[in-house]
């Protein structure tokens, strides 16, 4: 189940649509084998009756596209559409940029004025 309150700043919430064989599997070991492997993985969810995979991670640790490469692996794939692929490059790109955020030095404060 996907917890209601995250609570680092870094966490995030995805919905992807995953094919319907991949549903008809045996598919919630799977999931289970999967936020084992993936530190920083928090919660995996499948709908069987829409097929909608929910996964909260954390960006700071890992990626969309590590996800979905584990994904595929175990045999779960996303539905390949043309928004799928815009969505998958979106995360991906907002994944980065949260991860670069997590690890720079020094961190970024919004309370002082620059070079104080």
């Amino acid at each position: 189940m996907i917890q209601e309150h995250i609570h680092s700043a870094f966490c995030v919430s995805r919905v992807i649509a995953v094919e319907q064989s991949s549903v008809a599997n045996a598919i919630n070991d799977a999931l289970d084998a999967l936020q084992c492997q993936l530190p920083g993985i928090q919660a995996l969810a499948l709908d069987k009756l829409t097929c909608k995979l929910t996964l909260a991670y954390d960006t700071a640790v890992v990626s969309f596209s590590a996800i979905l490469a584990q994904l595929m692996q175990a045999g779960i794939y996303p539905v390949d559409t043309r928004w799928f692929r815009l969505k998958s490059a979106w995360y991906d790109y907002t994944d980065q940029n949260a991860a670069e955020q997590a690890h720079a030095k020094p961190k970024g404060c919004c309370n002082r004025a620059p070079g104080v």
